[in-house]
């Protein structure tokens, strides 16, 4: 789940930079305690981000869709604080260190979607914590609404195996949610994506105490 997605187009027209690299489903791009080597632009695919909590748990950290940034928060050549694994085939762009730096020299307005995506990564790093104990249709409902704020659309590109494999949650479950927020007039399911029909309604469900 940055500030200024809509700008997220821009980050295409620097894929001559890159090296255009193909992972299968399940293939790690990166993982925890590596040291960042630059950032990774994603044109095709699903990627998610986990950590482990001071119990020894896997947690969900973040899910990254197409023309979403990952790997931003360790460009100073720190280590990732998290581990990123492909959800189903997909493409990514890598730009090495030295390269992004060359970038943001020539393209100034690149450096306000990094500082974007870093926002955002800190957001749902502080939004997990919690996340993993939180009622199942609560997790959706932040997960849903972390990626609404990002990109700002309402039509969000994730089917309901991808929920699963997003969140670890079963297809029962998920089907139960989907369904009751179908019927409540919360969401809208098609094949391979969902329409947020009611944002205030989602967001009542991610901020309650219950």
């Amino acid at each position: 789940m940055p500030i200024i997605f809509d700008n997220h187009s821009y980050w295409k027209d620097f894929s001559l930079y890159g090296e255009r690299l193909f992972f299968k489903e399940n293939s790690f791009v990166y993982k925890k305690g590596e040291i960042g080597k630059g950032i990774y632009y994603i044109e095709k695919g699903l990627v998610k981000a986990t950590s482990i909590n001071t119990k020894g748990e896997e947690i969900l950290v973040n899910i990254s869709l197409p023309q979403q940034l990952i790997g931003v928060q360790a460009m100073d050549q720190i280590v990732h604080f998290s581990s990123t694994e492909t959800i189903k085939d997909s493409v990514l762009y890598f730009f090495p260190c030295e390269v992004v730096n060359e970038i943001i020299h020539k393209y100034p307005h690149a450096h306000r979607l990094f500082l974007g995506t870093v926002k955002s990564q800190m957001r749902c790093l502080i939004d997990s914590i919690h996340f993993n104990n939180l009622p199942s249709e609560k997790q959706l409902a932040r997960l849903i609404l972390n990626i609404y704020e990002d990109f700002k659309q309402l039509k969000i590109f994730l089917s309901q195996k991808d929920l699963i494999k997003c969140t670890g949650l079963t297809r029962v479950t998920i089907y139960k949610v989907m369904k009751d927020w179908r019927e409540k007039g919360y969401i809208e399911t098609m094949s391979h994506s969902l329409i947020i029909k009611n944002v205030s309604a989602l967001r009542g469900l991610a901020d309650s105490y219950s």
